[in-house]
């Protein structure tokens, strides 16, 4: 079962509720409001809401045919309506103050339209995607604002090409794995110095997935192990750590920061390789992101850890001058 989908689902459908219970209560509140200061709307409410069964009982009881009666109710209702306008009018109310209130008038705040997803469903939705991410993602952190200017255009001795010839293909490697294209990577491990756009880039992806529907969630590895060192130890077994767990778990896209910067224990690790290797048998992608090379990788962790990683993961190289030193 997807817990993270699930509970946003559940939130979902308690917001609705929540939306409509408030309409409700401020149209009674209204109504009140009205009735008090105007007694002869309450009347004419009362009236409009006896037609009905008035035409219906004329109708049965032969008193009038089917096509009269309707005509006659459809007159009355009209009278009855225009002078409930007026007189709203007249106190200082609009005409349809004691209209249903909805806060989506396509859906009337049920979320759905002829059994589609309303756009205020997906709206809601793709908030509470990013809520639930755990990223605090900038409105400036996207593809069509990744800018490889920034990176120097001068070849790297070391690497054989420039930071700037090495970001646009980390770039077309980004938006393909983004958009889940064929022959895309399966996971992505962002490795290099810091300050050279591996948040970024996840950053990139991550609303990209969220704008798809997907579930992401993003997180530290010390705060990540840290949560489930808490919760396995009776520290901290609250609801907001039992979401975490489960998030790392379900979440359609995890990414993992800063590996490496943990402190290191024999559980630490037993977390790492139960997450990475669930993962990728369950197909559920992943992005790692660390200064860490491969080769210090496996001097830091175990055979196994090292095996999956490097075995099931598109290495991704990030090089260059440390842009948050630069005046940009």
């Amino acid at each position: 079962m997807d817990n993270y989908r699930d509970n946003i689902y559940e939130e979902l459908s308690s917001e609705y509720v929540r939306i409509r219970e408030a309409n409700k209560l401020d149209r009674e509140r209204t109504a009140a409001e009205v009735y008090a200061h105007i007694p002869r709307v309450k009347e004419i409410d009362d009236q409009i809401g006896e037609i009905g069964l008035g035409v219906a009982s004329a109708i049965l009881g032969g008193e009038a045919s089917p096509a009269v009666a309707v005509e006659q109710m459809q007159e009355t209702m009209n009278a009855l309506v225009s002078e409930k306008s007026s007189l709203l009018k007249a106190h200082g109310y609009s005409a349809d103050a004691l209209k249903e209130r909805y806060s989506c008038d396509m859906c009337r705040d049920k979320g759905y339209v002829g059994g589609k997803r309303c756009a205020c469903y997906n709206r809601m939705m793709s908030g509470l995607l990013q809520k639930y991410s755990n990223i605090c993602m900038s409105g400036k952190n996207s593809f069509d604002t990744f800018n490889a200017d920034l990176f120097s255009e001068r070849a790297d001795a070391k690497y054989g090409s420039s930071p700037r010839d090495n970001i646009r293909s980390v770039l077309d490697i980004a938006r393909a794995f983004a958009e889940g294209e064929a022959g895309a990577p399966a996971n992505l491990l962002f490795y290099g110095a810091t300050g050279l756009g591996k948040t970024f880039t996840s950053d990139c992806i991550a609303k990209r997935y969220i704008a798809r529907g997907k579930t992401v969630f993003y997180m530290s590895a010390p705060r990540m192990f840290s949560a489930f060192e808490d919760y396995k130890f009776g520290r901290d077994q609250s609801a907001r750590t039992r979401r975490v767990i489960d998030s790392v778990n379900t979440a359609e896209l995890l990414i993992i920061d800063d590996l490496g910067t943990e402190f290191k224990t024999a559980y630490s690790d037993s977390i790492l390789f139960d997450v990475v290797n669930t993962r990728i048998i369950e197909e559920k992608p992943m992005i790692i992101s660390t200064n860490l090379s491969a080769r210090d990788l496996k001097h830091v962790y175990s055979e196994r850890i090292c095996s999956r990683i490097l075995g099931k993961f598109t290495e991704v190289l990030f090089f260059g001058e440390d842009l948050r030193l630069k005046d940009c």
